[in-house]
């Protein structure tokens, strides 16, 4: 037959490609959602995001502050929910 049914399980980033990103000097910032798809299917969502130098910054490090963090992750969780809630299953993961 032409036809095959499969179930999702997930997608993960490699140990190899999750330690390439992490750097010194940087913050990491990490966030996760519990979002439902607009055809039923309830997703937990993870991102990882970084801070990043200026161009003209001469400071070694490029550290947020708490508030910033969390301001940050705030937004990361508004980006995801409102992304997910506005597709299907195959739009988000496409």
């Amino acid at each position: 037959g032409q036809k095959l049914l499969t179930n999702f399980h997930g997608m993960d980033l490699t140990r190899d490609k999750m330690c390439s990103m992490v750097k010194k000097w940087q913050t990491m910032i990490e966030a996760h959602v519990d979002v439902k798809t607009t055809d039923g299917y309830l997703l937990r969502l993870f991102c990882v995001g970084f801070t990043k130098k200026r161009n003209n910054q001469i400071r070694k490090t490029s550290y947020a502050q708490h508030q910033q963090v969390r301001q940050i992750r705030k937004k990361m969780m508004e980006i995801m929910t409102r992304e997910v809630q506005t597709n299907d299953l195959k739009e988000v993961v496409n």
